[in-house]
Order: C-alpha cells, then structure tokens, then sequence
C-alpha cells in the first residue's frame, strides 16, 4: 500500500505547485473603435493634388505617394475583458505618420498616449504596421510603458487588426517591465 501512494504523491506534487503560481503575464482583448480626428495632419500627394474630401481618397487619381504626418485620432476600447481589462479601459491619443503607394497601402507608425482612470494612469509608446487605407486593412504592433498608479512599472505589448469598415480588434499582454523581454 505504501508503494502505491508515493508514486500518487510524486505525480500531485507538482500540479499543486503550479496551480499556485500567480501568472506575472496579464492578457486582456478588445474592440478598437475611432471615435474622433483630432487633427487630420498634413497631406502630401506626390504627383497629384490633395482632394479635400473627408469621406474619400485623400489625394487626386495619378497620385503616387501619400504622405501623411501628425494626424490626431482618438480610439475608445469596448467589450474589453480578460486579466488585464482594468489596465486598458479607456481613451488612447494617437499620432499617425504614413508613407503609402498611389494605391493607399504602405506602413503607418507613430506614438500614442492611452488614459486608463480605472488604473490611474497611462500607457505611453510607439505602434507600427502595415495600412491599406482603401479597404481598411490594417495590423499594428505597440509597445508602452505604464506611468502612475496600477501602470507604474508595467509593459504593454498590443496586437491589433481592422479587416475592413468599422472597428478593429486587439489583444493585450502587460507584465512587469524587469520581466518584459
């Protein structure tokens, strides 16, 4: 009888140990919605002029490239849940500079700061990805640094998607800076 129980007590041991160990990776998803254009920034069409219109194409057909610095959107997160959804609740400002082909696709980057009052601060950083703004085909990396509050100290590494018209989706990892690799 002796014999059976200590091969049952290695086996247990060590799923006991792991079930108590806290996860220092914190994840949280969400829906991306733009809610307002601050500032539409500057508009460059090389080869072509820009067309005023806010509901089409920037720049007049025959444009080469499109230039686009110091664009201010605002973005608001819904249906946000997970470990980590008390860190991300709330409004991220973000500055937009794109450099796109006549045909509207290209890399877009910038830097953002994300307002989270749940946490009592904020997240600041970089973003970068790919944009095809005529489909509204878009994926994005960001990285930021949390400052004040739950966000002092902390990592945020963000994955986001738009796979057309309307609002995109993104996933969240937060863990302590020491431990971010």
């Amino acid at each position: 009888m002796r014999h059976r129980i200590l091969p049952l007590l290695l086996l247990l041991a060590p799923a006991g140990a792991l079930a108590q160990a806290p996860s220092k990776v914190l994840v949280a998803t969400a829906k991306e919605v733009l809610t307002d254009v601050v500032t539409p920034g500057t508009i460059v069409c090389v080869g072509g002029a820009p067309t005023n219109n806010p509901q089409g194409p920037p720049c007049s057909p025959g444009t080469k490239q499109v230039l686009i610095s110091y664009r201010n959107t605002l973005a608001q997160y819904q249906e946000v849940t997970g470990s980590a959804a008390a860190l991300i609740r709330g409004q991220v400002n973000v500055v937009v500079h794109c450099n796109l082909d006549g045909n509207y696709y290209g890399h877009c980057w910038g830097h953002f700061v994300w307002t989270v009052p749940e946490a009592g601060g904020q997240w600041e950083g970089t973003w970068g990805g790919p944009h095809d703004m005529l489909t509204n085909t878009v994926s994005y990396s960001a990285v930021g640094f949390g400052s004040g509050g739950k966000l002092e100290g902390l990592q945020l590494k963000w994955e986001a998607a738009y796979t057309g018209p309307g609002p995109g989706f993104g996933v969240a990892a937060i863990q302590p800076v020491a431990q971010a690799q």
